[in-house]
């Protein structure tokens, strides 16, 4: 019990470490710049500062090092890195107060100003190595409007994302913005680095960060979601979160084995990893991805979003540059006609609406039709009915509707003749009949609509019957 009571108090009190330090480096700094101003004449009233000023950065420079000291017996530090940084520090201190004793004593004067400049000097290095030590060796240089390149602007441009790599160009730049700073080779807060396939596999004091390809058991995940206020937050409050896009990246990269080399083609895509890779095509109207509304929108009300959020669906932003969000109930399976009504204080927002296999019925589709920018639109294996899809007529702007598995006949999708703008439709598993097809397909010639019931040829293997050899 003495020794828990005790390692407390020493983490608590090296935690004043990053506060400590500010006070010798303003304070040294200061003693030095009013020494060099008293030596001039109408400024040599300035000189008695010198001394007291001194004094008070050469006390808060011992506390500095001794909380640093107590600070770094918790470890997570790169052991050399560290030990260049604490002897700089110390150094700093030793400097300081022999500076008090020959300004005090006015002893060997010519030396004082040589000294300070040395003191000066030090302190520079011991600050560029305790930023280093907390938030990464690129930290000055990371944003530099030339020559520096950031982590974000390091990663790779994804040109063709079913061929991109998933580690290398989806989650690695994700742990370079925001989790390199504290777990890297200098740094390895709780004995963790993420720098490398090989580093995360191994884990940090606590054992493997990633277990079993279920993120909801994976402390590199679970962390990341905790409450914000809780110790175990990573990163912790008051750095860069990760963005909900982010989030779902690590999530499904971890649930389909966290593998170090594989494509995004190559692992099956969850309907919510549907949502965020469609958000990180181009937006803007562009022929590359025509399902975004050319106009603006403003952020959605973060009270708005949690009242989707407690009932299980999800809301992520489709892009960074606006406010446009992507709404999927894949986690909600109960939302139905009642719920329809949380969508409305996101109607200017709401661009993608992802309803499949829920209880969305025809009432609901009422309410649906204010949404002004809706695109998208997925209604497969819900109770819609063709009057529902008369609602839908009021959406001019949707191109992309799902009715696969609903109960539509012909008389509803006449209805779609006024979404001029509609480019993919699908009707697989509907009572829509050929001759109701062909009529719309008549008005629509531009839409490309999917009735599925597709035969595939059979093959000799497919018939093939294997049995155990007896021996």
């Amino acid at each position: 019990m003495t020794t828990l009571l005790q390692g407390n108090w020493s983490l608590f009190i090296g935690r004043f470490h990053p506060l400590l330090v500010h006070l010798p480096i303003g304070m040294l700094i200061i003693a030095f710049v009013l020494e060099v101003m008293s030596k001039n004449r109408r400024l040599a009233v300035v000189g008695a500062a010198v001394l007291p000023v001194l004094v008070f950065g050469a006390v808060s420079a011992v506390a500095a090092c001794i909380a640093g000291w107590l600070l770094s017996t918790a470890g997570g530090y790169e052991e050399a890195a560290l030990n260049l940084h604490m002897w700089l520090g110390i150094s700093v201190a030793v400097v300081s107060v022999l500076l008090c004793i020959l300004r005090r004593y006015s002893l060997y004067r010519k030396a004082w100003l040589p000294a300070s400049f040395v003191m000066i000097v030090l302190l520079s290095a011991a600050g560029h190595l305790g930023g280093n030590l907390t938030h990464g060796e690129d930290y000055l240089t990371a944003h530099l409007p030339f020559g520096g390149t950031s982590a974000a602007d390091a990663a790779p441009v994804i040109t063709n994302l079913a061929e991109a790599k998933v580690y290398d160009q989806l989650v690695r730049p994700i742990l370079e913005q925001k989790c390199y700073s504290c777990h890297n080779e200098a740094k390895l807060k709780g004995g963790l680095r993420l720098d490398g396939m090989d580093h995360i596999r191994k884990g940090g004091e606590n054992g493997p960060v990633i277990k079993d390809s279920v993120p909801e058991a994976s402390e590199l995940y679970k962390r990341l979601v905790l409450p914000e206020a809780d110790d175990k937050r990573m990163p912790p409050k008051g750095k860069p979160q990760l963005t909900p896009q982010q989030l779902e990246i690590l999530y499904w990269w971890i649930e389909q084995g966290a593998s170090p080399d594989a494509t995004v083609k190559q692992l099956h895509q969850t309907p919510r990893i549907q949502l965020v890779f469609d958000g990180m095509k181009p937006s803007g109207g562009s022929e590359e991805h025509p399902f975004m509304p050319k106009e603006e929108a403003k952020e959605a009300s973060v009270k708005d979003v949690a009242a989707l959020d407690k009932i299980g669906v999800k809301v992520m932003p489709v892009a960074d540059e606006n406010g446009f969000v992507m709404v999927s109930a894949v986690n909600a399976p109960g939302f139905g006609n009642k719920e329809a009504a949380l969508l409305l204080p996101l109607k200017q927002q709401i661009v993608w609406l992802k309803l499949s296999n829920t209880q969305t019925g025809d009432s609901a589709l009422q309410v649906i039709a204010q949404l002004p920018g809706l695109t998208r639109l997925y209604l497969e294996n819900t109770p819609v009915t063709d009057a529902g899809v008369a609602h839908l007529a009021n959406c001019k702007q949707l191109k992309y509707l799902n009715l696969v598995g609903t109960k539509v006949t012909d008389k509803g999708i006449l209805y779609l003749q006024k979404n001029a703008e509609l480019k993919e439709l699908f009707l697989y598993k509907t009572a829509v009949t050929p001759a109701g097809l062909a009529q719309l397909q008549k008005t629509m010639p531009e839409t490309a609509i999917d009735t599925g019931g597709y035969h595939m040829p059979v093959l000799v293997t497919d018939t093939l019957v294997y049995r155990k050899k007896k021996t």
